[in-house]
């Protein structure tokens, strides 16, 4: 298995061929890719649903995301087309508007167009360790609220009881506190934790002190040499870690079909 370093994130990987049932110690490689690169991208793979779901759980217990209709599902089909079009055009990080944000997640490709449709990855590492010694020390005391409905409000927006369902949702997954500054549990490292979707304000500042810092983090994290971006074919499988980076799949792409299957692994609390 060979790693091949892309840019300041992420390593394309050869010389593998995934599967539920690999050997410990080549389970134990990729992993340390993940820790290294922060996203790995694999090639050429073919793997089914149930075989993408069993693969991700050699790293971790699956993560379950909540779904609007109160159902929980291992395996997500991210789907748009003509009729369906891309709402989450924005660099985020995924759920972190839940006490336990998921750690990783394994996108992989069904259907591609024939244009578009890439995906970007911003090194929250990076961002933070970039910054002004003062700046991360006024940062390092802070914590945001997040909730999800930031995430869930332009899914359900054409919907005849759209805000019913989202007070209804947010009673079952009350806005969390988390640090600004996160600190992550297996290298040590300090990355930023904001994101557009879910952040909603910085806890004790005013509307306005928090909307201009929150900006001007955003901003930050999506440099474009904080970055790197895939082209996605048929077959071609991404690992990241969610944890640490932010992604954004470009939507410029629609009408066309694309058809993606993701599996995710649960996390732990951010601090």
């Amino acid at each position: 298995m060979n790693f091949e370093r892309v840019a300041k994130l992420g390593a394309e990987v050869s010389g593998i061929e995934l599967a539920p049932d690999l050997a410990q110690d080549v389970i134990d490689e990729i992993e340390q890719g993940i820790l290294e690169h922060r996203v790995l991208f694999f090639r050429d793979q073919e793997l089914n649903g149930e075989e993408l779901v069993e693969f991700s759980r050699r790293f971790g217990e699956s993560f379950v995301q909540p779904a609007l209709a109160h159902k929980y599902q291992e395996l997500l089909f991210l789907e748009n087309d003509k009729s369906k079009p891309p709402t989450l055009n924005t660099f985020h990080q995924d759920m972190t508007g839940l006490a336990q944000p998921p750690a990783l997640h394994m996108l992989h490709a069904l259907v591609v167009p024939d244009g578009g449709g890439d995906t970007m990855w911003a090194c929250n590492y990076s961002a933070y360790e970039s910054l002004s010694d003062e700046m991360k020390r006024i940062l390092g005391s802070l914590t945001c609220t997040h909730t999800i409905l930031g995430y869930y409000r332009p899914i359900v927006s054409n919907w005849e009881n759209a805000e019913e369902k989202l007070r209804e949702f947010e009673e079952i997954f009350p806005p969390v506190t988390h640090p600004l500054v996160r600190t992550h549990p297996k290298t040590g490292r300090k990355s930023l934790f904001v994101n557009r979707f879910f952040t909603n304000f910085i806890n004790g500042f005013t509307p306005q002190e928090s909307e201009n810092l929150l900006q001007f983090l955003y901003k930050h994290i999506e440099t474009p040499e904080f970055c790197v971006r895939l082209r996605w074919r048929p077959g071609t499988l991404a690992i990241w870690d969610n944890r640490c980076t932010s992604h954004y799949a470009l939507a410029d792409y629609w009408p066309q079909h694309r058809k993606m299957q993701r599996a995710s692994v649960s996390g732990d609390t951010p601090f």
